[in-house]
């Protein structure tokens, strides 16, 4: 029998994301025949560095074959080298940091990740015409990592893009703030309470309805993030069965995960061993193609999603 370590902050008290992922691995279980038969091995690390070392302790000593979590990237760059030197896979649905996949060989990241987003977010600014951005973060390593890949990719001496960073907001086309949800909604009700009119951008964990929930004056908000099952295709028969069971669209952290979950169970059907069908397959999921290179998806896209007082919501794909 097939044994999954189940990683992530399970408490909706830490992040509202928790009751995505955990019904993305409630509807799975359903779904996927190798995931339904295999054990599951839950464990809450509370986004926190000390509960992803206390969780890998207990899945390595319980021997899994396969960790899905975790899902902040200061709990995952803990123990991706611990993983690796077991010689266990760890799934990574929604970790952005870049440097995860290259300090862990048995690491693989099914979304983009930090690089790939500051990427985006410059391109798209620059077609806006925001070229001067102030940069501002919360005190995550998922912030910081976030932040310090805009800059780098904004001061990269061989850059195309024409989009610096300022330090002073009162000369910055627009705003960006990396980390986490509640953080980003805090970020941005003292700013426009504040009365600054100015757009501003949210990274990754901000996509959710929760972060202009509440606000009168939205403004115009950018969410440079991953698409939700709305936007891909392939996702439309596990968005149908998650809208059944909870009367409501998948968001983009159950997307997430019913990718991984589906990624296991594919892998665990070839003749060749789970890390090497992880390695060298390509597989098709509910979030699309995977196939790693490095333990980064080929096909890991990004999703705009665009907030504004005068029009409605809207999201498309930047790749």
């Amino acid at each position: 029998m097939m044994r999954l370590g189940i990683c992530a902050a399970l408490d909706v008290g830490t992040t509202l994301h928790a009751r995505s992922f955990l019904r993305g691995v409630y509807l799975s279980s359903h779904l996927f025949s190798n995931v339904r038969r295999a054990q599951h091995l839950y464990f809450d690390d509370g986004a926190s560095a000390e509960g992803g070392r206390a969780a890998a302790e207990r899945f390595i000593e319980a021997g899994v074959d396969a960790v899905i979590g975790h899902f902040a990237s200061g709990s995952a760059a803990t123990v991706v080298a611990s993983y690796a030197q077991a010689g266990i896979p760890l799934i990574l649905p929604a970790s952005t940091c870049a440097a995860l996949t290259k300090e862990g060989s048995t690491t693989f990241r099914i979304c983009a990740s930090d690089r790939l987003l500051a990427k985006r977010l410059l391109a798209f600014a620059e077609d806006e015409g925001l070229l001067r951005l102030a940069m501002f973060t919360d005190s995550s390593l998922h912030g910081q990592q976030q932040l310090q890949e805009i800059k780098q990719a904004a001061g990269a001496p061989n850059k195309l893009s024409t989009v610096r960073i300022v330090s002073d907001a009162t000369h910055a086309d627009a705003l960006v703030f990396c980390g986490r949800l509640k953080a980003s909604h805090d970020f941005l009700v003292e700013n426009r309470a504040a009365g600054c009119g100015l757009p501003i951008f949210f990274t990754d964990d901000a996509a959710s309805p929760a972060l202009v929930g509440g606000v009168e004056n939205i403004g115009t908000v950018y969410v440079i993030s991953f698409p939700v099952a709305s936007d891909l295709p392939e996702a439309q028969s596990v968005d149908l069965a998650y809208q059944r069971l909870y009367n409501e669209p998948a968001p983009v952290y159950a997307i997430e995960t019913l990718a991984a979950f589906s990624l296991v169970d594919l892998a665990a059907r070839q003749h060749r061993g789970l890390l090497d069908a992880l390695r060298f397959n390509e597989f098709s999921t509910s979030a699309g193609p995977i196939r790693f290179s490095n333990g980064e998806n080929d096909h890991a896209r990004v999703s705009l999603w665009v907030y504004a007082d005068k029009r409605a919501h809207e999201r498309r794909l930047l790749c």
